[in-house]
This record gives structure tokens, C-alpha cells and sequence, in this order.
């Protein structure tokens, strides 16, 4: 996995999202997106195929970050 700069993020989420929008990550893999949604005050929906990727996310970021956390099998 390769995670990318919070930088670029914040740079996509400002120009593509309006204020007070929702951003859907499909592919959450460590949590980058949602975390930088966040810390802009946006809503976030995460998607992750593989638990380890969840796991991972929520070890780097934290759970505060997930206001709750699904896996279906």
C-alpha cells in the first residue's frame, strides 16, 4: 500500500467539494481521504474491501475517526 500527502488531498477535497458536503472514499485503504475530510469538517463514508485495511486505518488514525465501523462477509 502507498499512502499520499494530506496536502494533495486537501487540495482535491477544496476545489471538488462544497462546503458541508459528504465525501465518499471507495477505496479507504489507511484512511488518508477520510481523515483529511474531517479535519476540514466534512462528512466521509469510507469503503474497504479487506479488514487488515480498516484495522490499519484505524490503528494509524485512530477510532475517533469512525463514528462506526461495518464488515459484512
Amino acid at each position: 500500500f502507498a499512502t499520499f500527502p494530506e496536502k494533495l488531498v486537501r487540495r482535491c477535497l477544496m476545489s471538488g467539494c462544497p462546503e458541508g458536503g459528504v465525501v465518499l472514499d471507495m477505496f479507504l485503504g489507511s484512511g488518508t481521504t477520510l481523515k483529511v475530510a474531517r479535519d476540514m469538517y466534512l462528512e466521509s463514508i469510507g469503503i474497504e474491501i479487506k479488514e487488515e485495511y480498516i484495522n490499519l486505518a484505524v490503528k494509524r488514525i485512530g477510532t475517533s475517526l469512525f463514528d462506526s465501523i461495518e464488515i459484512y462477509e
